[in-house]
């Protein structure tokens, strides 16, 4: 899961820094809201600490927040299990032609 969250976090900083490549985007957010950067942060570490707190407020939150982190964590290991066994079955075959197929057989003249 926290994987996913990572991935999720850098995809969108892709996202937000793909517009800067392209001239027509950047002269339409020119008239876009601007951002401050020390208000974001700001706004950032008082939600962090705020999620922090919620336990002491709420514990029942908590505890139904880590049983469903352990469900979805046993249902990614599934996938990709499952995913493994599809990739596997899908290229063990094609795999095993391939290197058979393009090993040089060695005669006895090359050898000496």
């Amino acid at each position: 899961m926290w994987f996913m969250i990572k991935g999720a976090f850098w995809f969108s900083l892709v996202l937000i820094a793909l517009p800067m490549l392209s001239p027509q985007s950047q002269a339409e957010l020119d008239g876009a809201p601007p951002v401050e950067v020390g208000d974001s942060v700001a706004a950032a570490i008082s939600a962090f600490e705020d999620i922090k707190q919620i336990c002491v407020r709420k514990p029942d939150v908590c505890e139904t927040g880590g049983k469903t982190f352990v469900a979805l964590g046993v249902r990614a290991k599934e996938g990709a299990r499952v995913a493994y066994e599809f990739l596997d079955s899908q290229f063990s075959g094609d795999e095993a032609e391939l290197t058979t197929a393009s090993v040089p057989v060695a005669t006895e003249t090359a050898k000496n």
